[in-house]
């Protein structure tokens, strides 16, 4: 908390620079994902709140170490909403990040901007990365195309892509961050259309695989070569020790 309260200093101290005024109020929120998974790309929303003409942001992330993920400062203007949606990457390492927004309220013909610093902190985690093939065999483009994730029939969440060109092919990653069962699981996915396929051939494709120590069935190979060796060692004896008849009296 003390790197944080050093951090908000130094941005207040930065900002206070430039023309901005605290008199009238404006708040700032930012809403989206507590926990995400490495290298993952998740939405966030931006909501400024006040009695202003127009609005603005400057959003930038602080992190032990941010390679992979979001450095640069994003920024938003607008004079129609206060509602800003934004996509943020997150580093190719598990750690804490904090996303900071100042938000910016602006008065037509004033040269003064009222502002509001929030941040939020974001546990990243380590994904899961599932990896799918979607092919586009039409002679044109197709837009809009959403992938349903599925676990053992549970819904875990959803990779969209904008659009594919014509007869064309992209690979499509979904970070999943939960966890798994402990034996055989059950991995699915639905395409929103039939107009693309996976790899497969099918808009729905399923994985099966095994999670943790697979058992080992070695036990029963040595309990049914026991058996068999049993069964043979008794029938061999069997025969040895049972009488066998005497000559035919022609052959005497």
């Amino acid at each position: 908390m003390k790197r944080i309260a050093i951090f908000l200093a130094m941005i207040i101290i930065i900002f206070s620079l430039f023309p901005f005024s605290q008199a009238r109020g404006l708040t700032v929120d930012i809403y989206g994902p507590a926990t995400v998974g490495t290298n993952g790309t998740y939405e966030y929303t931006i909501v400024i709140n006040g009695n202003f003409d127009g609005y603005g942001y400057n959003l930038f992330l602080t992190g032990s170490n941010m390679s992979g993920g979001t450095t640069e400062e994003l920024t938003g203007l607008s004079y129609t909403t206060n509602t800003f949606k934004v996509n943020i990457t997150f580093p190719s390492r598990p750690e804490t990040v904090y996303i900071y927004v100042m938000g910016i309220g602006i008065v037509n013909g004033s040269p003064e901007k009222t502002t509001s610093i929030n941040y939020i902190q974001v546990n990243v985690v380590k994904s899961v990365p599932i990896t799918l093939t979607l092919k586009n065999t039409e002679p044109y483009e197709i837009k809009n195309i959403s992938i349903s994730f599925f676990l053992n029939g549970r819904f875990i969440g959803t990779s969209n892509v904008s659009s594919m060109g014509p007869n064309s092919t992209v690979n499509v990653t979904y970070n999943y961050i939960g966890t798994f069962e402990n034996g055989v699981n059950v991995l699915s996915a639905r395409l929103n259309t039939n107009l693309v396929k996976f790899s497969s051939g099918s808009n729905y494709t399923t994985l099966y695989f095994y999670y943790g120590t697979p058992p080992n069935y070695d036990w029963l190979w040595y309990l049914l070569a026991g058996i068999t060796l049993f069964t043979l060692a008794i029938i061999y004896f069997y025969s040895s020790g049972k009488k066998r008849p005497g000559a035919p009296k022609w052959k005497k």
